[in-house]
Order: C-alpha cells, then sequence, then structure tokens
C-alpha cells in the first residue's frame, strides 16, 4: 500500500513476529529498528497463572548487555559491514538498531542473531552494573533530567513511571545473570518483538530476507506476556518537592495528574489536541510569551507537554526561572484559562503547525520508525494520524480542554546550592 509517497508493506510472521517495511524510493540510506515490547514499566508482569516480578531497571540493564555475541562486541562487526548500530530504552520499548547506505542483507542478520540470542555471564554483568550506576549519577547532575524524575515520584503512589528507566541504583548494584536471564526469556520471544525498516531498497525481498532467518527463531511462548499496573489513586504522592544543585538559576515543574483514559485512540486523539492548546498557550504564539522572557519569568529553556495514555495521564509546564513563585502564578492562570477554551483566531495556526511537524517526521528515518514502533505497540494506526488531525476542529479541542484536572498539582523546585 502507498503512503504519503512510501510504499508500506506490513506482516506478521508465524512466530509472531511483526515487521513493518517502508519503501522511501530515490534513498540510498536504510535504517533497520528492532523493538522489544518491554521496557522501564515491565517491573510486574503475568503469563498465564504466573506472576513475575522483576528488578526496576531490568530492561535497560539488558540492553547494555545485549552489544555481546560469542563473547565479542557486535559494534565492531556492524562498522565491518560498513553500518553503525545503537539502541534504547524507553518506559514501553527497547529498541536495536543499525543503519547503512551499503547492502542491509549482512547487518539484518546481525540484529536478529545478536537480538536473539542472549550471551551474558557474572563477570559481564558485574562490569556493567559500575557503568549503569555511572550513567545514573551522571542523569542525577543534570538538572532537567532531575525535574522530571521528580516529578513523576511526586505525580505516581502504584504506577512505574515513579521509577527510573535505569532502574533504582540498589536494583542495578544487585542485578543478577538469573535477573536478566528470566526477563530476557519472557520478553525478548519473536513474539513480542517488532522490526521497523526505512529504506530505498526492494521491500519485497527484503521481506523475503526476514521470513527466512526467522525460521531458525520459533516462538517459545504460548501465551501473551501481559505488563501488570496496579490502580493508580487520583491524588499525588507529594504535593510538593524542592532540592538544591550546583546551577546559577532555578528550575520549576508543575504537573497536573490527569485520569487515564479508556480507549488508546481517544487517548491519541486528547493527547493531540491538549498538546496542541498547550503550544499555543505556552510557545511564542502566545503574544504574551516575549515578555515572559523579557521579564525573566522563564528563560528560553520552557515547555508545556501532555502524556495522555490509556494507563497514565498527565500536564506538565516546566521551566528554568529566576523567579519561581512568579512563573507557578502564570502556570496557575494559564491553566485556568486553558480549561475556558483557546481563541479560534489562533487555531488555524496551530493546526498547520501540527501537520508541518507530522510532515517533517516522514521525512527522518529515525523518527519515522520510532513512531511506527510506538503506534503498533500502543495499538493505533500512525498513518491516520494525520487525517486525524486535519479534521479537528476547536470545538472538539475546546471539549477535551474542559475535561482537565486542575485539582491535583504538584510543583518541584530545584534551587542553587548558594541561594
Amino acid at each position: 500500500m502507498k503512503k504519503f509517497n512510501m510504499i508500506v508493506k506490513e506482516e506478521t510472521l508465524d512466530n509472531g513476529l511483526h515487521v513493518i517495511l517502508v519503501k522511501k524510493p530515490g534513498y540510498y540510506r536504510s535504517l533497520f529498528m528492532l523493538a522489544v515490547d518491554a521496557g522501564g514499566f515491565d517491573i510486574e508482569q503475568s503469563y498465564h497463572d504466573l506472576h513475575l516480578h522483576h528488578r526496576s531497571g531490568c530492561a535497560h540493564f539488558l540492553e547494555h548487555q545485549m552489544f555481546r555475541l560469542h563473547g565479542q562486541d557486535i559494534t565492531d562487526q556492524f562498522a565491518q559491514m560498513q553500518a553503525s548500530t545503537n539502541a534504547f530504552t524507553t518506559y514501553n520499548k527497547t529498541a536495536y538498531y543499525f543503519q547503512t547506505t551499503a547492502d542491509i542483507e549482512a547487518p539484518l542478520h546481525l540484529l536478529f542473531d545478536f537480538v536473539e540470542e542472549l550471551d551474558i555471564d557474572t563477570q559481564s554483568v558485574n562490569k556493567e552494573k559500575g557503568i549503569i550506576l555511572s550513567e545514573y549519577d551522571m542523569y542525577q547532575q543534570q538538572p532537567e533530567q532531575r525535574l522530571f524524575k521528580e516529578t513523576w515520584k511526586s505525580l505516581y503512589v502504584e504506577h512505574p513511571l515513579r521509577y527510573d528507566v535505569l532502574g533504582t541504583p540498589e536494583d542495578i548494584a544487585h542485578m543478577r545473570v538469573e535477573d536478566l536471564k528470566t526477563f530476557y526469556h519472557y520478553n525478548y520471544d519473536p513474539s513480542k518483538l517488532t522490526l521497523v525498516g526505512i529504506t530505498g531498497q526492494d521491500i519485497d525481498k527484503i521481506m523475503d530476507i526476514i521470513k527466512e532467518n526467522q525460521i531458525r527463531h520459533p516462538s517459545s511462548l504460548n501465551g501473551k506476556v501481559k505488563r501488570v499496573i496496579h490502580d493508580e489513586p487520583t491524588t499525588c504522592a507529594r504535593s510538593d518537592f524542592s532540592c538544591t544543585m550546583d546551577i546559577s538559576t532555578p528550575f520549576v515543574c508543575i504537573g497536573y495528574k490527569q485520569k487515564p483514559e479508556t480507549d488508546i485512540h481517544l487517548a491519541i486523539q486528547k493527547d493531540q489536541c491538549i498538546q496542541m492548546a498547550l503550544d499555543a498557550a505556552m510557545t511564542s504564539l502566545n503574544p504574551c510569551y516575549q515578555s515572559w522572557l523579557d521579564e525573566e519569568i522563564m528563560t528560553n529553556i520552557n515547555g508545556a507537554e501532555c502524556d495522555i495514555h490509556i494507563d497514565h495521564s498527565a500536564v506538565l509546564f516546566y521551566a528554568q526561572t529566576h523567579y519561581p513563585q512568579a512563573y507557578i502564578k502564570l502556570v496557575e492562570k494559564m491553566s485556568k484559562q486553558l480549561v475556558q477554551g483557546i481563541d479560534p483566531t489562533i487555531f488555524q495556526a496551530i493546526k498547520a503547525r501540527a501537520l508541518a511537524q507530522m510532515i517533517r517526521g516522514f521525512d527522518s528515518f529515525e523518527d519515522l520508525a520510532v513512531d511506527l514502533l510506538e503506534a503498533h505497540i500502543s495499538g493505533y494506526d500512525h498513518w491516520q494520524q494525520y487525517e486525524m488531525i486535519s479534521k479537528l476542529s476547536v470545538e472538539q479541542i475546546n471539549t477535551y480542554l474542559k475535561t482537565l484536572d486542575l485539582d491535583h498539582p504538584t510543583v518541584t523546585t530545584i534551587q542553587p546550592k548558594n541561594m
């Protein structure tokens, strides 16, 4: 099928591997991303009558360990094939990918080989602990990272968002080979893998290569491994949190806890609508924006984001600011105005911006691959998002804005140590 001047081929193989191939005619570059439907959220899982409890950070720790195959670092092997490789872990997925302008068959086989074969031992696990703990400490020293981590911890009582994707220092330090092998067994089965390929090459031929490769990798699971998310109270874990860091200007984040949506398609539409309204209110589209900068109520480091999903939802306002209390009052004022709806005269501008952002995403190999993965893992059609945005009306946005809950806020402040 053809989508936005791209040819798309999508199929679920006999072993459960889901494949999405996108041909971009006229391109020499190729990017292939193989993702596991498991990330930082997967601390508790169920499989039939079995309840699994993993250490926090298992997904991320395993990502670090996976770049070994038969005792060798596979990064060098990719380089010899004129391909570069990398990986990342988010709350709901772990993805491994390579990109190249050369032939893709050899690196594609290698991608499958190292992801679908576990090669770890006690020595490699113990060595990795120090590396990941150093990574954890590094992020702790970055004010923006710390700001969001503490905000999630304040918002959630039960949800695993309260844990860092890297895990807790205690769980990282006590990670065992057995912990990682158990996590791998239940989450790296082909039935939990998705491959996205963006390329200028023949995708019919590539699909044949993939099918032949996957004959060697049958599924070992006879049921679905489910993520366990406990019911979350409407109240926040803490109403405020403050700490000091070695910075010159304070940072503030105000988070409003929202009720999750029951349907993923409704959640995606609501997320898009609220984000468009936030962009209208808290960016240069607002005539007051420049005055906020001039008065130092915020610096150029600022933003407003929503995260509306079926198991968690929140709206965040954040900024580096010389006047934290003034920024908090500004957000309280703007939040109340948002609930009343947006100005129809600015609607077309924010709609055009949203559509332009999506079109730019189609042109980026990395963005398109991640967006397609996210859509498949979450259960919606990414290609329909453009049409959904095109059909949005100001009335729809205002309807969603009226559902915003401003009764459960939390404030996170990071102050300079010398204040």
